[in-house]
């Protein structure tokens, strides 16, 4: 694939994950994995540390505006930081002692038990009042 559809392809992954980044926290993988898969055919291996790059880019500029808005405890980063960066070197290595196939249906897993449970969570909690709109001026 080549050209202004490769360019739009990747183009439209690139804003979905980065929407979808920026509003839930995830740090795009989720979208970016599947998508360079399905989308640009990509070997899972590729595809993984491909958005492993773009995530690093994305979290940056997404986490900044998350700690101009306030919504960082610094205490959880410094403490989860590094062990995550450990295991992310680790994880990044242990993807050469599993197949594609066995790659895949881990990642498939690990979305459905982390979303399933997201979902029981959501659907059993109290709804909260919708924040208040940009819009409305203070009396």
């Amino acid at each position: 694939m080549a050209g202004i559809s490769f360019f739009l392809i990747c183009a439209a992954i690139g804003l979905f994950a980065g929407v979808v980044a920026g509003l839930l926290g995830v740090g795009g993988g989720v979208i970016m994995v599947p998508a360079f898969t399905r989308f640009l055919g990509m070997d899972i291996r590729m595809a993984i540390g491909t958005s492993m790059v773009i995530i690093v880019l994305t979290a940056l500029v997404a986490g900044a505006k998350h700690y101009h808005l306030g919504h960082v405890d610094f205490r959880i980063v410094f403490i989860v930081a590094g062990l995550s960066m450990l295991g992310g070197y680790v994880g990044a290595s242990l993807t050469q002692q599993f197949s594609v196939r066995s790659l895949q249906m881990i990642f498939a897993v690990f979305i459905l038990i982390v979303g399933s449970d997201m979902f029981v969570k959501a659907w059993n909690s109290k709804p909260e009042p919708p924040p208040p709109s940009l819009n409305e001026t203070s009396p």
